[in-house]
């Protein structure tokens, strides 16, 4: 079980790090809850990392698994505003 939880780690970290970027495309792929992904991305967000989040829940892709992400991080005022299709503030 140890081995697998490592190999998810780095399959997951392998997604998410490319050249100082996130793919989050492939991340949320990876993953079943959003919020699986907090503790890889240190509980925090660019700006550039937000707007992209913003675009695939305006694309209305993984859009429970990016309000997860971001509620577990304690972006909440991100979350209720793409929840309510605010997006804006964002690009």
């Amino acid at each position: 079980m140890d081995l697998l939880i490592r190999y998810h780690e780095y399959e997951v970290n392998a997604m998410l790090e490319n050249e100082g970027k996130y793919d989050w495309e492939a991340a949320f792929e990876s993953v079943e809850h959003g919020e699986m992904l907090s503790e890889e991305i240190g509980f925090r967000f660019s700006d550039e990392d937000i707007a992209a989040l913003a675009k695939l829940h305006q694309a209305d892709k993984y859009r429970d698994k990016i309000e997860e992400l971001l509620v577990d991080c304690n972006f909440i005022t991100e979350a209720i505003d793409f929840a309510q299709q605010n997006y804006d503030a964002y690009f």
